[in-house]
């Protein structure tokens, strides 16, 4: 899988297509999921989303467009008249496959892998910080894996919007007897810069 990887990227870089920079930040948002014997899903918590990718093109209409984004995740459940909000705050690297027809609307897909920063637990007027990390102790597994989908459109000015959708594949929970996993949409908009190509 890294030799494929590496492979696409070093073709990337063969083609003459100009490859482009980008900065976006927009909103999340976020849900987690639950198993402990019976499946649930918190609500959903409004968050932040931002950074920047790089579009590599391997082609006419194609690009590899990895990236690196700060993204809050977390959830909201509520019980007997009593409000939890998990907030959880990650660093995340999608790696997507661009596809272009016209270069106005375009969409990806690919794998994302994000590292838990911190996180905290507010219940009414009291907060609980949870840790990441792989000992029975801690709260979650700091390492997540998952599956990203995006589609968005490129105006002539190099502004743009995209919506994406992003959902973990792996357990983070460090408990065998229960399962969570992370999901959000986020909605970004963001500038692209082009490099200009040199007449022949």
């Amino acid at each position: 899988m890294q030799i494929t990887f590496l492979l696409i990227i070093f073709s990337a870089y063969a083609q003459k297509q100009p490859s482009t920079f980008a900065i976006s930040a927009g909103i999340s948002s976020a849900f987690y999921s639950t198993d402990d014997g019976g499946s649930s899903y918190s609500d959903n918590k409004a968050g932040l989303s931002a950074g920047a990718s790089l579009r590599l093109f391997t082609g006419t209409h194609w690009a590899v467009n990895p990236g690196l984004f700060y993204v809050q995740k977390g959830g909201v459940e509520s019980a007997d008249g009593i409000k939890a909000t998990t907030s959880l705050n990650y660093l995340e690297v999608p790696v997507n496959m661009f596809y272009s027809k016209r270069n106005r609307f375009f969409f990806g897909f690919g794998p994302s892998f994000a590292w838990g920063l911190s996180g905290k637990m507010k219940v009414e007027n009291e907060s609980v910080k949870l840790n990441f990390g792989n000992d029975a102790e801690d709260d979650l597994k700091p390492f997540e894996v998952g599956l990203n989908l995006m589609a968005g459109f490129q105006f002539e000015n190099h502004l743009f919007i995209d919506l994406n959708i992003n959902t973990g594949m792996n357990n983070l929970s460090n408990d065998d007897s229960f399962k969570f996993s992370n999901a959000y949409l986020g909605i970004r908009l963001g500038y692209t810069f082009t490099k200009k190509t040199k007449p022949q």
